[in-house]
């Protein structure tokens, strides 16, 4: 799957960057620039949205994390980069040289949320709860990516994110 996942988003991407804008796929993507700054970013803020969701789960009396999640932690490092490439990487800067910056925001957030509602069916998750949710969090990380002008903050914000959930924060 992971491979699938690679040959259908992740290398049409790079192979579009180095033809068509004829430029370096890492530099376009904002992997290179910035690069201290962003990891340092997406570490703060990732700190900050766990100490705020324990917080939470702790005033709302729901606390019970689950570090048995087997390969997830893998799959929890790779999902920062395997959506972040494509979504804000690629198609956020595409929409954002054609539109104003919210709009090009609120159009990836659109197709980053849709993008997982067959994975929210499949699994019997609350569609409407996440749908929200997912749109949020991909505002922010539009806004984080634009703001710091490196892909490093939303990849790092990202896979934290996604492991806060499936332990159950």
């Amino acid at each position: 799957m992971l491979s699938i996942y690679i040959f259908i988003f992740i290398v049409p991407v790079f192979i579009y960057i180095y033809k068509v804008e004829k430029t370096n796929p890492f530099e376009y993507l904002k992997l290179t620039k910035n690069s201290l700054k962003g990891i340092l970013i997406g570490t703060i803020v990732s700190l900050m949205l766990i100490g705020l969701l324990i917080i939470k789960n702790i005033l709302i009396g729901s606390f019970h994390m689950n570090f048995n999640i087997g390969i997830l932690w893998i799959s929890g490092m790779l999902v920062g980069f395997l959506e972040e490439i494509p979504v804000r990487g690629f198609l956020l800067q595409k929409l954002d040289s054609k539109y104003s910056f919210w709009t090009a925001n609120l159009i990836t957030t659109f197709i980053f949320t849709s993008l997982h509602i067959p994975t929210w069916i499949n699994s019997g998750t609350n569609i409407l709860q996440s749908s929200i949710t997912t749109a949020m969090v991909s505002l922010a990380f539009g806004y984080l990516f634009k703001e710091y002008k490196s892909l490093w903050v939303t990849i790092i914000c990202h896979s934290v994110f996604n492991l806060c959930i499936w332990i159950g924060l």
